[in-house]
């Protein structure tokens, strides 16, 4: 049947056989021996096809739908990024302003120190010159206790000898 088909009707049906194939015509034209190709393979190259476009189809809302989420939970994954970095950022200067608060109470724990030392050096130099001041004091009164038993032997001999002339 192939022969009675004239050249330029199958030079068409070659040149254009993209577009006829899955056509309803195309596989009565590959039984007819005018189209290149097997009639069930082109058959079933055109259903899987024709599936995919169907299935394809079906899945382009879906797709679209999942690039829109996709793209919504990239707008929420860049915004919570941005607030872990503020975050961050705030803990960074939380620990440095606490450093620093703790240099400063040790700076005053040190001056502090500083003053107790400084004090407790006064107080013993005070309480040396006390110590000094007392123990002058009972020189003093050893000297006076001493002298005045020093005299008591001239005094006592002068009362005596003045009793002697009042009994007469």
């Amino acid at each position: 049947m192939g022969h009675s088909v004239s050249k330029s009707n199958k030079d068409y049906i070659n040149n254009n056989w993209d577009q006829l194939k899955c056509s309803p015509i195309g596989p009565f034209l590959q039984m007819l021996g005018i189209a290149p190709g097997s009639a069930s393979d082109t058959s079933s190259a055109c259903k899987s096809s024709e599936f995919s476009s169907q299935f394809n189809s079906g899945m382009t809302e879906h797709i679209n739908l999942t690039s829109k989420l996709t793209g919504g939970f990239s707008i929420i994954s860049s915004t919570i990024d941005k607030f872990r970095s503020v975050i961050a950022s705030m803990e960074q200067r939380a620990f440095e302003d606490l450093s620093n608060i703790a240099k400063q109470i040790f700076a005053i724990y040190t001056k502090i120190g500083n003053i107790f030392y400084v004090l407790v050096k006064n107080l013993a130099n005070i309480m040396n010159i006390l110590k000094s001041t007392v123990n002058v004091g009972a020189s003093i009164t050893k000297l006076l206790v001493a002298f005045i038993d020093l005299l008591r032997v001239p005094v006592n001999g002068i009362i005596s000898f003045v009793e002697i002339f009042t009994r007469m």
